[in-house]
């Protein structure tokens, strides 16, 4: 990148190309509108959750093969293609009454906004900048991701609500509204988005398994994998607010669903970068920080489970919500920087995300189905076993702290040296 473009600019090409994240944003619109997706589209609880392991199945291993993708052919140009074949299948979506269809496409999704956008994405934010910068430059990207993410779901529930109130498929307008500004994205991205030098950074398949199989024997690897899963249990099972809010606290679908968005969007954006200062703060120490607010994040969720259900409980179960994603928020850093703690050798660090997301994100591939017929076979009754997967997140988190906390707290011991001899 130039280095005589200014840090505004390149946070401003930062928040552009982060718009690309769109696309990873449709696959879970079913989630976000779950009231109205079930409605629309006259499927289950449990089918809703075959839809999302649909797209698992096909998500969790695009991290691996996405990071090498991302190696071999500019990350511009693959940023822009998950936009228009994001956008198409999400058209399809818009056309599709059949289940099988759906489930045939959601998969699609997993190969068009993971494989060809993920690794690509993070890339181009990484080339804008030098190393100085990635901290700001990052940050913006939250920030940007966090800001779409809550106008076009406001956006789309007020069309749906209002415009299309008597429209018994105006939900599918959504999917062609994301379709439709992904393009748009793709277009803005290949003229605004400079062409930067790209130099190959890929191995070779066998080079590049050799690193993975390095980086599995790092405990940091482990450590961060099972952090990564139980933080996004938490924010996993909390979408399921919104029916809850409906179906046993008697609120009306667009409140329910502005509700939760607000909060599970809203959290993330002022306390997560909160969490970071104190992580900056504290230093090495910063890991004891998952330990208080891993057992807050048990601790609320535990409390969701026996709320009494009714329309006068309403205010508690939202507001015992809103701790649980200020406690989960304020670790969110942590996704990111536990390599740091550690001291991973870049070499290993690609390798690292790649099996901590894979393993943090394989929740998908069951998480969606359970909850389902927990709904289906015990009613209302069925939302304390979802809370109470909130807690186990919590309680994997909690150790995961204490195992890093234990390990590498004061500097004890870092990974530099391992990375230096298996290299």
């Amino acid at each position: 990148m130039d280095k005589n473009i200014s840090i505004r600019k390149k946070l401003f090409l930062a928040c552009m190309v982060t718009f690309s994240s769109i696309v990873l944003l449709i696959p879970y619109l079913a989630y976000d509108f779950y009231n109205q997706f079930l409605n629309t589209y006259g499927v289950t609880d449990t089918q809703m959750g075959w839809l999302l392991t649909a797209y698992a199945a096909s998500a969790v291993p695009s991290y691996f093969i996405g990071g090498w993708i991302a190696d071999i052919i500019n990350p511009k140009k693959l940023v822009i293609a998950s936009c228009v074949t994001t956008a198409l299948v999400s058209f399809a979506v818009a056309m599709c009454s059949s289940f099988l269809m759906l489930a045939l496409l959601f998969f699609c999704f997993g190969i068009t906004a993971i494989t060809l956008n993920w690794s690509a994405y993070l890339k181009i934010v990484k080339m804008l900048g030098g190393d100085d910068e990635q901290g700001r430059l990052f940050a913006m990207t939250d920030i940007a991701y966090s800001i779409m993410s809550l106008v076009l779901q406001y956006v789309v529930l007020a069309i749906i609500t209002y415009a299309l109130a008597d429209n018994p498929n105006g939900f599918k307008i959504a999917y062609v509204i994301y379709g439709v500004l992904s393009i748009l994205v793709a277009a803005a991205i290949f003229f605004l988005i400079p062409n930067m030098e790209y130099e190959k950074e890929g191995k070779g398949i066998k080079e590049d398994l050799r690193l993975l199989g390095h980086a599995a024997k790092l405990p940091i690897t482990w450590y961060l994998a099972i952090f990564t899963l139980g933080y996004f249990l938490i924010r996993s099972v909390i979408p399921y607010l919104n029916p809850y809010l409906t179906d046993a606290y008697d609120q009306s679908i667009p409140f329910a669903q502005a509700f939760t968005a607000a909060i599970r969007t809203g959290a993330l954006m002022i306390f997560s970068p909160i969490g970071g200062m104190l992580r900056d703060r504290m230093g090495q120490s910063a890991s004891k920080l998952i330990n208080r607010f891993s057992l807050g994040c048990i601790f609320f969720s535990l409390v969701m489970m026996f709320i009494p259900q009714g329309k006068q409980y309403a205010v508690w179960i939202m507001a015992v919500a809103v701790l649980v994603l200020i406690c989960n928020a304020m670790m969110s850093n942590f996704l990111y920087t536990l390599v740091t703690t550690a001291a991973v050798p870049v070499l290993y660090v690609g390798s690292v995300y790649g099996i901590a997301s894979a393993i943090g994100y394989s929740s998908d591939l069951w998480l969606y189905i359970v909850c389902g017929n927990w709904l289906d076979s015990m009613g209302n009754d069925g939302y304390k076993y979802i809370w109470l997967v909130g807690a186990i997140g919590g309680l994997m988190m909690l150790a995961m702290g204490i195992a890093v906390a234990k390990r590498y707290g004061s500097g004890r011991e870092t990974e530099t040296d391992k990375g230096e001899q298996a290299a």
